[in-house]
């Protein structure tokens, strides 16, 4: 027998899929409703109104698509026995996001953001998301700051919020006929990124 949750995710996952596929206007209650297999006042009952179902979909859409896996990221710091392991680690991470074939990712991402205009309750939610997925990354570099391999004269949180917005940033050479090309993009931002975190000078 389908518990709660699993009665709420189901019809959460089917307003994601509407909105992936046509927008927050291809979410209609009394289809999602008969197709997840409940009522409409079933539907209501987990989230409050549609509205509050745009809403835990957006905010779900935005939490699925964070850049950084935490537990591979995690596992992979864990092995860094040196600076240059970390080095390696965050240089490898980084080329990752910054894949071409995570350009539907950043779409999701920006989507759901913009969703988030005018609207202050999602705003707060998805506030929320990130701050979780960015702390988790602050607390998973900590140690190595408190060992002196990251500058300890940055702010580690403020550091990774700024790495996330770089990866999102990306999408302004993915729109279209770019005069950057994806590389350069990549060479700049990484030597940027290092410069902060540890410190490196620039190369000539």
């Amino acid at each position: 027998m389908p518990t709660s949750n699993s009665i709420r995710q189901r019809i959460l996952d089917l307003a994601v899929a509407a909105i992936d596929a046509g927008g927050e206007a291809a979410v209609r209650v009394n289809d999602l409703a008969a197709e997840a297999g409940v009522t409409v006042p079933t539907l209501y009952r987990h989230f409050g109104s549609r509205d509050g179902l745009v809403e835990a979909a957006q905010t779900h859409r935005f939490r699925t698509t964070q850049f950084v896996d935490s537990s591979v990221l995690a596992s992979s710091l864990a092995k860094c026995k040196t600076q240059d392991d970390l080095r390696k680690v965050l240089r490898k991470e980084l080329l990752t996001h910054f894949d071409t074939d995570r350009w539907e990712l950043r779409q999701v991402r920006l989507n759901a953001l913009g969703a988030g205009y005018a609207r202050p309750e999602l705003a707060a939610s998805l506030a929320l998301a990130q701050k979780q997925g960015a702390m988790g990354i602050t607390e998973m570099l900590l140690p190595f700051q408190k060992k002196g391999w990251i500058r300890k004269d940055i702010d580690l949180a403020a550091t990774v919020y700024w790495f996330m917005g770089q990866i999102l940033g990306r999408v302004l050479i993915e729109m279209g006929d770019s005069p950057v090309s994806q590389k350069k993009w990549n060479d700049v931002s990484i030597e940027g990124i290092m410069a902060v975190i540890f410190g490196d000078t620039p190369k000539k």
